[in-house]
Parts: structure tokens; sequence; C-alpha cells
């Protein structure tokens, strides 16, 4: 697997971010692809819709959204 990129993530019911080490989010991010992630999980994408971020949930700066693995859980 290649090493973790940059992303925020639901963990424990807060929105976090890894950027080397796992820290809480700040403030709302816009990423690359223009999807914004606000700091309670709500999720904008460009065409406007919204949605949540779930438990385990996770997306790079580029705006791609994913499950974390077992091997990120751990972080």
């Amino acid at each position: 697997m290649d090493e973790m990129k940059d992303m925020v993530m639901m963990k424990n019911g807060k929105m976090m971010m890894k950027n080397g080490e796992s820290m809480p989010m700040e403030m709302d991010m816009t990423m690359s692809d223009g999807t914004k992630v606000m700091m309670d999980g709500t999720v904008m994408m460009t065409n406007g819709s919204t949605r949540m971020m779930m438990e385990g949930e996770s997306m790079t700066m580029d705006g791609k959204m994913s499950k974390m693995d077992d091997q990120m859980k751990d972080m």
C-alpha cells in the first residue's frame, strides 16, 4: 500500500485531519476539486448536493471519498 495521503476523516464522531499525524479539523476546507468539507462532517459536492460523512469515511485533498481500511483505523 502507498503511504497514506493527506486527508480528512470522520473518526469517533469527530472530523479529523491527517497531515503526517491525526488532529482535529479546525476550519471548513475546500478540496482541490471544489468539494467543501465542514467541521461538522457535512460535505458539499461540486454539483451542490450535500451529505454527511459517516464514521470511517475519509476524503483525500483531491475530493475522492473512501472508506478507511483497518490500517487507518489505528491512527
